[in-house]
C-alpha cells in the first residue's frame, strides 16, 4: 500500500511530523514501511499492510490509525447532499444467496467524460494504476481513498437492467483488460438481460467507460470474502479491488464513502444523478460485545499503562464503552472487523503506547500471571510425553478424509472448494488417519507399530459446526493397546475405565473432567522411557538365524551378546522366537530374529551372516 504524504497531511492538518517520522510511527504500530522515496516532489510511504484491519487498505483507514496515535483529529473531504432523483433506478435485483452483503447504486447521465487532470493523474500513477478517463480514474481514486471497491457501468451498453447472480452455467466473458475468461457454475457475476458485464472484482469490456460515455450506472458494493477470493483464485486474476473485497470491509461506511464518489462525479464530469438510489443492505453486520478488563494492557505488556490512557484510546477508535462493574462492556467501531476477542483490545492499546516504550533494561515483575494456556494443551503436552517415552511416533496429518473413510453421514462435516476433490469431509475420528500411516510403516515392514495422533476433530451437532481435540492410539500388540490406554487415562485420575479391547483406541477431549489438577497428573516411571529414534529411509529387513547349543540360555543373554556383535548403527530389533530340543541330539535350537534398517537386503544379510557365523545359502 502506497501512501503520499502530502494527501496524509491533508486528512490530518495537524501533522507537522515529517515523511520519515511518520514512516517510523506506522512500523511501530504494525503497520510495516518497506520504503521511503520522493517521486515528483512527493514523498511517498510503501506500507506492508500486515495489520488484520481491512480499513488499513485506504487512506481513511491509515488517517484513523495516526489520529489515535497522535491524538489529533480528522479533517475529512467535504461532500455535498445528494439530490435524489424521484424517478425509479432502471430495474437491478440481486438473487444471490448470501453473496452480496450491502450494495448501493444509481445512475448519472449529461456525463462529461474526459482525460482526467494533471492532479488525479499524478495520484493514480504513485499507486501504480493507469489513468484510463476521467470517470473511471474516479472511481480508482475513491477505492484508494475509503478502501472501498466501486465500479461504473456504460448505461447505453446494457440491455435492461442488472442482476447479481450465481452463475447457473458456464458462460465466456472478456474483461475490461481484454482477458478471455470462461466463467464457471456458481461464480458471482454481475449481467444485464443478455450477457455477463463484471465480476465483483474486474469490469468487463462489453460494459465499460469510453471516454464518450454520457450515462453510467455507478455501484458499490461489499460481497462475502470468501466467495470474491475463490473467483479471483479460480481465473488467477489479482486487482486492486480483489485485494480489498477479499477481506472483511465496513458495509457502514458505503453511504459516506458512495457520496463522496457522487459529489466527485458532480464535480468534475458534470453528471446528474437521473434516478433513486438503490441501498440493498439485507442484513447489518452484529457489533461484537467484548467484557474487557483496563488492567489486561498494564498484566499482558508487564508496565503500567495508565487507565485513562486506555479508556481514551478506546474512545479514539470510536469504541462504545458501558461500564460493568471493574470491568468495560465494549462495542468496537464497524470498521475494525479485526476486534472480537478482549486480547485483540489489549493488542490496540499496547500498539498504540508504543511497543518502543516498553523497556528492555528493567527486571520483569516478579508478579505471577495467572496461566491463560487453555488446559486441552497441557493435557496434549501430558499425553504426547508419555507416548514418546513409551516408543510411539507421533504422527500429523491433515483432517480431510475421503468418502470412503466418512462414518457418520448425518454428522460429517462437508467442504466447500476443497484442495483436492477425492477429499472431500472433515474427519470426526482420528482413525482414518492413523490408518493411512500404518500403511505406511507396513510398506516400511516396521514391526511392532506404534502411532499415535493429537489432532482436531470436526462434527455437527444440533445444526451447529463443532470441533474438538481427539488422541488416536494405535499398537500392533492389542493388549498394549488398552494397557497403555489405561495408563494414560488414569494419569488424569479418570476413574471406572471401560476401554474395550483391540488394536485401535480414541479418546475425544470433549469428554475431559471439568476439573483436572494438571500439577498431579501421573508420569511414567522413568526405567520404562524408551528414549531411542530412528529416521526410516529404507524397508525394515527382517532375517533369522538358528543357533544349537548343548544347553537352552535366557533370551536376554542371547540378545545382549548378538546385539553387541552386530552393533546398533544398522539394527532395528533383535528377538529371540523359539528354543527348541530336538529329542534325538537332546541339543537346543534357538531361533533369533534380526531386523535391520536403513539398508540393502544384500548388505542387511551380509551382516547378519558373518553376525552368526552363518554360510552363505
Amino acid at each position: 500500500m502506497k501512501i503520499i504524504y502530502s494527501q496524509l497531511q491533508k486528512l490530518i492538518p495537524e501533522l507537522k511530523k515529517t515523511a520519515k517520522e511518520v514512516a517510523d510511527d506506522l512500523t511501530l504500530i504494525s503497520h510495516f514501511c518497506s520504503g521511503l522515496e520522493k517521486i515528483n516532489g512527493e514523498e511517498v510511504i510503501d506500507l506492508e499492510v500486515r495489520h488484520n484491519g481491512a480499513d488499513c487498505l485506504g487512506y481513511f483507514g491509515l488517517a484513523k490509525e495516526l489520529s489515535v496515535l497522535y491524538n489529533f483529529p480528522l479533517s475529512l473531504p467535504k461532500t455535498k447532499s445528494i439530490l435524489k432523483s424521484k424517478l425509479p433506478l432502471t430495474p437491478v435485483r440481486i438473487t444471490s444467496k448470501s453473496g452480496v452483503k450491502r450494495l448501493m447504486a444509481t445512475t448519472m447521465v449529461s456525463i462529461k467524460n474526459k482525460t482526467s487532470p494533471a492532479w488525479l493523474k499524478d495520484f493514480l500513477k504513485l499507486h501504480d494504476i493507469n489513468s484510463l478517463n476521467l470517470l473511471i480514474d474516479l472511481t480508482n481514486y475513491v477505492m484508494i481513498f475509503w478502501g472501498l471497491p466501486c465500479h461504473a457501468f456504460d448505461l447505453d451498453k446494457l440491455n435492461g437492467g442488472l442482476v447479481w447472480q450465481d452463475s447457473t452455467q458456464k458462460k465466456n466473458f472478456v474483461t475490461f483488460d481484454k482477458t478471455k475468461l470462461e466463467i464457471s457454475k456458481g461464480a458471482l457475476e454481475i449481467s444485464d438481460q443478455e450477457k455477463p458485464v463484471s465480476l465483483t472484482f474486474i469490469g468487463g469490456q462489453n460494459s465499460g467507460i469510453e471516454i464518450n460515455t454520457t450515462q453510467a450506472l455507478i455501484e458499490m458494493a461489499i460481497y462475502d470474502p470468501t466467495r470474491v477470493r475463490k473467483d479471483s483464485r479460480q481465473y488467477k486474476i489479482i486487482t486492486e479491488a480483489s485485494i480489498r473485497l477479499g477481506k472483511f470491509l465496513d458495509p457502514e461506511l458505503i453511504p459516506t464513502a458512495f457520496n463522496h464518489l457522487i459529489t466527485l462525479i458532480q464535480k468534475y464530469c458534470q453528471g446528474q444523478i437521473s434516478t433513486q438510489i438503490y441501498n440493498y443492505y439485507p442484513k447489518k453486520d452484529q457489533l461484537p460485545k467484548i467484557l474487557f478488563d483496563p488492567r489486561k494492557p498494564s498484566l499482558y505488556s508487564g508496565i503500567n499503562i495508565p487507565s485513562d490512557f486506555v479508556l481514551k484510546t478506546l474512545e479514539n477508535l470510536g469504541c462504545q464503552l458501558k461500564n460493568q462493574g471493574q470491568n468495560l462492556l465494549v462495542r468496537p467501531p464497524s470498521i475494525r472487523k479485526d476486534i472480537g476477542l478482549e486480547e485483540d483490545l489489549v493488542e490496540e492499546i499496547i500498539r498504540f503506547w508504543g511497543y518502543d516504550n516498553i523497556p528492555t533494561d528493567q527486571p520483569v515483575s516478579s508478579k505471577k500471571l495467572p496461566d491463560i494456556t487453555p488446559r486441552e494443551l497441557h493435557v496434549i503436552e501430558h499425553f504426547r510425553k508419555i507416548l514418546t517415552d513409551l516408543g510411539y511416533d507421533e504422527t500429523r496429518s491433515w483432517p480431510l478424509v475421503s468418502s470412503d473413510k466418512i462414518v457418520n453421514k448425518e454428522k460429517t462435516i462437508y467442504t466447500q472448494n476443497s484442495v483436492n476433490s477425492n477429499f472431500p469431509a472433515l474427519r470426526t475420528h482420528i482413525k482414518p488417519s492413523l490408518e493411512i500411516q500404518k500403511k505406511q510403516y507396513e510398506k516400511y515392514k516396521v514391526s511392532p507399530v506404534q502411532i499415535f495422533e493429537i489432532g482436531k476433530i470436526y462434527y455437527k451437532e444440533d445444526k451447529k459446526f463443532k470441533e474438538t481435540y481427539s488422541l488416536g492410539l494405535y499398537n500392533s500388540d492389542s493388549k498394549q493397546t488398552r494397557k497403555d490406554a489405561l495408563f494414560l487415562l488414569s494419569s488424569l485420575r479418570i476413574t471406572n475405565l471401560n476401554i474395550s479391547s483391540g488394536n485401535y483406541f480414541e479418546y475425544s477431549f470433549e469428554n475431559l473432567p471439568k476439573e483436572i489438577n494438571l500439577k498431579k497428573l501421573k508420569t511414567l516411571d522413568p526405567k520404562a522411557v524408551n528414549t531411542r529414534a530412528y529416521e526410516l529411509k529404507k524397508q525394515i529387513i527382517t532375517l533369522d538365524a538358528n543357533l544349537t547349543l548343548d544347553k537352552p540360555l535366557k533370551p536376554k543373554k542371547l540378545i545382549k551378546k548378538y546385539s553387541q556383535k552386530i552393533g546398533d548403527k544398522y539394527l532395528w530389533q533383535l528377538r529371540v522366537t523359539d528354543i527348541y530340543r530336538d529329542p534325538k541330539t537332546n541339543k537346543y535350537r534357538h531361533t533369533l530374529r534380526a531386523s535391520y534398517y536403513n539398508l540393502e537386503s544384500s548388505k542387511a544379510k551380509s551382516i547378519h551372516l558373518k553376525a552368526f557365523n552363518l554360510s552363505k545359502v
